[in-house]
């Protein structure tokens, strides 16, 4: 017979000298095994793989070019069922939230004989709060413009902005432009402190959620060479499939 008397567990030490009811009382409040396994994994979180911006009562096609295109002056050179200058937004008048100080904006410039572009944005008084010149670029394709913290966006006020390719700087009737609006918006401190502390493809979604549409396809753009399919399931969503697989183009550099 095991002499039970040299064991050296302690737990077992004090069980022995138990009666039996008292045993089955302590042994019911002893951990399970599954308590005891050090380091166990635990359960996550799905791993977010798609992003779909929410349907909006505004969603259609997007305002396209206007200006001297309608009158046949126009500097683009586009060919029968290509895009046009195009904003890159999921709604027809082109006016979303923003969150931050200094929102991106995505906009499709096809081919163009003008070396002349301008971006304005004004607030909901007619002032000016941002404008720079810019040579466009010497392919078509998706260009980024930010609009910087010196603009001073605040907190609920409505801004519009203006993309503009100067076709003709004697006649600015024939510009080619594309236009819309923004409203910064403000979300809950421990929300935003949150964004900051996780990776892009989350943030896209919490930002979709809430219907921020500058800070959603901002994030998922920064994805876009590691993980094409996300970026084309967001402008899926939007109704911007034709823009999914068209490269991203820097301005043009002035010359020295």
């Amino acid at each position: 017979m095991m002499n039970l008397q040299k064991n050296s567990n302690p737990i077992l030490k004090i069980v022995i000298g138990l009666s039996p009811a008292l045993i089955i009382v302590f042994i019911s409040f002893l951990p399970s095994p599954a308590q005891t396994i050090p380091n166990k994994p635990q359960r996550t979180s799905p791993t977010v793989t798609k992003i779909q911006f929410p349907s909006s009562p505004d969603r259609g096609t997007p305002k396209r070019t206007g200006a001297g295109g309608r009158r046949g002056n126009s500097c683009l050179i586009t060919k029968t069922g290509q895009p046009s200058l195009t904003a890159l937004m999921p709604t027809w008048d082109n006016h979303e939230r923003t969150a931050v100080k200094n929102p991106m904006l995505y906009v499709y410039v096809p081919k163009t004989t003008t070396k002349t572009g301008e971006f304005v944005v004004i607030d909901d008084e007619g002032n000016e709060v941002y404008q720079n010149n810019f040579i466009p670029p010497s392919e078509p394709g998706i260009v980024q413009i930010s609009i910087p913290t010196s603009a001073s966006l605040k907190t609920g006020k409505k801004y519009f902005w203006y993309f503009t390719l100067i076709c003709n700087p004697e006649d600015r009737s024939q510009d080619e432009y594309t236009s819309g609006s923004l409203e910064r918006t403000q979300l809950g401190s421990l929300l935003n402190s949150d964004l900051k502390q996780i990776a892009p493809l989350k943030r896209a979604e919490i930002y979709a959620k809430n219907k921020i549409w500058y800070e959603t396809i901002s994030n998922i753009a920064s994805l876009r060479n590691e993980n094409p399919e996300i970026w084309t399931d967001l402008l899926t969503s939007v109704g911007l499939e034709e823009f999914t697989t068209i490269p991203f183009v820097e301005f043009g550099t002035p010359k020295p």
